[in-house]
């Protein structure tokens, strides 16, 4: 009967099956296409949504002149709908997943709804208070109802089943680091692309009102900037020159909007048939029929929040995405309007987005070989110190002598934003990866996982972050002379974010769930293995069911090619010994090469862990006791602090 309903989904089709079918994560295509390219593409539209939907606001509908007030309180009140939507789609996902996954499905749901409400909150009709000859009240309604439609209903349907992915992947931590780096990595290209890309469009197109003033270097993007410089300059009014209006550069963003378009369709195709949630898949296979897991249901969303509440390391996870989050929204942000403030305004925005992309790239090199040797929580600690050093390179920009030089703020700005791009690295590769150590510390305990509520709570963070700091950042530019706006930009675009990171550091040295990976994944088997002796069934170890599985995916593959070489021989009129032989000779050089790349691999494994094990027996006795000692005593304590852990949640009645 359940194999019967599986086979009717339309998401276990064959034409919406997943392309991956090993058994294994492989850099490619899995990684490359599902965790890289495909979110780099669908995410270009969000990162424009980030970084050019105040400006677009600001400049082009002049929001703070016409109504300031509906500008600060309706990013504020959307947060409510937003977390209320974010809720509502969490509790959609607890439908009864397919092999086809939980999260994957709703990522082509997501891909319409925000093609839509892309097109609603770029295509907002001029109001008279902007130059045009729509009604303020008309314009609001458009903004509201595609602010709302996208932040409550499409972006989280994409978004938190696209957060999801890692967590669902698979077990293996060394695979979940590798997926997380690209995904984290697709979504940090995202927003350069669009960062760099919108700067590029908004001089080469003109997507911003432009006013001049002869003599004057430097440019306006509202009329009423440029009178208040004219003013304070003693320049006569009628010198200023309108070279975009309002209303042309509103016409210019259709190009921009079916750029975004595109590049969000692809990206969601490539996410969706390059991914594949194996874990839900195990779960499926590997509960027996009748049980809890095997309905598909697992914990139902009261089930979930009390778990959540209950476990200290998802309040830590959570605590540190809003603390990252909020703080590197407020950041590009600020940095937007910062540039925008200074005589040298997008040029200098381009300045930061290509010098900060160094120490981001770098930091993708090394986050993961120290994540390994010091753990990832370790990692995060040390690289929030840095970026909390950085964040004070922004105090520099109060002393008197610097506050005054444009070049010197400009080069401490520049600085600030490096060095905190370099401490960031490690909470924006890692955390992925460290949410799902969490997940499944969560299943060892209770038997159950909690991915509906967690995605559903983490894109209420991920869409609120974003209301409350464009709100709060609209109403300040609303109340703040140009002039004063440029100390103000200074200090908190670069310094606040940087308490976030010592909240994020002191937090992480007291708690590290990391040390309970071995027990967490032998105590999932064990739960496993139970429940399907319990009910009779014969017991498949994960190991062996995946070789298995792709023992069958390489006869179906093999079979396939030679069914299609001979049709391809037979049209074009080849021998298929011949043309098979050429291939099968051509495989097993590749092999070869694959053979001697895996032994050179094994044997610099076996190299270090020989150098360790000399530099071990090289020690002093006494020293040597010491450090087995101590490594007993902190297996020992790990093993009873678990025992505690599990007693408690069997305790609590939540447990399966």
């Amino acid at each position: 009967m359940e194999k019967s309903k599986e086979k009717k989904s339309v998401f276990t089709s064959p034409l919406l099956s997943s392309k991956i079918k090993k058994s294994g994560v492989s850099l490619f295509p899995e990684a490359a296409l599902g965790y890289l390219l495909g979110p780099l593409l669908a995410l270009i539209s969000n990162g424009v949504v980030n970084i050019w939907l105040i400006q677009y606001w600001d400049k082009v509908l002049r929001l703070k002149e016409w109504n300031p007030l509906f500008e600060t309180l309706r990013p504020i009140i959307s947060s409510i709908i937003i977390i209320i939507g974010n809720l509502f789609v969490g509790k959609l996902r607890e439908k009864k997943p397919t092999l086809a996954g939980k999260a994957r499905p709703f990522i082509l749901l997501g891909m319409p709804l925000i093609a839509l409400a892309l097109l609603v909150l770029f295509l907002v009709p001029l109001p008279v208070g902007a130059g045009g000859t729509t009604s303020g009240l008309l314009a609001s309604i458009v903004i509201a109802i595609g602010y709302n439609l996208y932040y409550a209903l499409a972006w989280p349907i994409y978004y938190t089943s696209h957060s999801a992915l890692v967590n669902l992947s698979t077990r293996d931590g060394g695979k979940r680091g590798l997926l997380s780096t690209c995904i984290r990595a697709a979504q940090l290209g995202a927003s350069g692309v669009a960062g760099r890309a919108g700067g590029i469009l908004v001089d080469f197109i003109g997507l911003l009102p432009k006013y001049v003033i002869p003599g004057v270097e430097q440019s306006f993007s509202s009329k009423s900037d440029a009178l208040a410089y004219a003013a304070k300059s003693g320049i006569a009014a009628d010198t200023i020159s309108e070279v975009i209006s309002p209303s042309q550069a509103n016409s210019k963003w259709t190009l921009l909007r079916i750029i975004r378009i595109v590049c969000l369709v692809i990206g969601c195709l490539l996410e969706y048939y390059f991914t594949r949630e194996r874990i839900t898949e195990e779960n499926i296979k590997s509960a027996s029929k009748g049980s809890e897991q095997n309905t598909g249901k697992g914990a139902s969303r009261a089930q979930q929040r009390k778990i959540c509440i209950h476990d200290r390391y998802w309040w830590l996870i959570m605590v540190f995405f809003f603390l990252y989050q909020f703080g590197g929204q407020r950041k590009n942000n600020d940095r937007s309007f910062y540039s925008q403030a200074r005589s040298s305004g997008t040029t200098l925005s381009s300045i930061i987005n290509t010098v900060g992309a160094i120490p981001t790239a770098l930091g993708r090199l090394i986050v993961w070989p120290l994540a390994n040797k010091f753990s990832k929580s370790k990692s995060i600690v040390g690289g929030s110190i840095v970026a909390v050093l950085g964040s004070l390179i922004s105090l520099i920009c109060l002393v008197p002598s610097v506050s005054t030089s444009e070049a010197a703020v400009e080069t401490l700005a520049v600085t600030s934003f490096c060095v905190k791009a370099l401490g960031s690295a490690p909470a924006r590769y890692v955390s992925l990866a460290l949410l799902a150590n969490v997940l499944d510390h969560q299943e060892a305990l209770y038997g159950k996982r909690t991915d509906g509520f967690t995605r559903a709570v983490y894109g209420s963070i991920m869409v609120a972050r974003s209301g409350i700091c464009n709100g709060i950042i609209a109403g300040r530019n609303a109340v703040t002379p140009l002039e004063n706006q440029k100390l103000i930009h200074t200090i908190l675009g670069f310094l606040v974010d940087g308490g976030c990171y010592l909240i994020i550091a002191i937090r992480f040295l007291a708690r590290n769930v990391e040390k309970f990976t071995k027990l967490d994944n032998q105590t999932i088997v064990n739960n496993q293995k139970e429940l399907c002796l319990k009910e009779g069934k014969e017991w498949i170890t994960p190991e062996e069911r995946a070789k298995k599985e792709d023992e069958e995916n390489n006869k179906k593959m093999e079979e396939g090619r030679i069914a299609q070489l001979k049709a391809d021989c037979e049209k074009k009129h080849l021998d298929f010994n011949t043309e098979n032989a050429k291939f099968l000779t051509e495989k097993a050089k590749k092999d070869e090469l694959a053979l001697k790349k895996k032994e050179a691999a094994d044997r610099k494994k076996k190299q270090t862990e020989e150098k360790k094990k000399q530099k071990f027996d090289s020690l002093p006795q006494e020293k040597k006791d010491k450090i087995l000692a101590k490594k007993a005593r902190e297996e020992k304590r790990t093993e009873e602090e678990f025992s505690a852990l599990v007693l408690k949640a069997k305790n609590s009645g939540l447990s399966a």
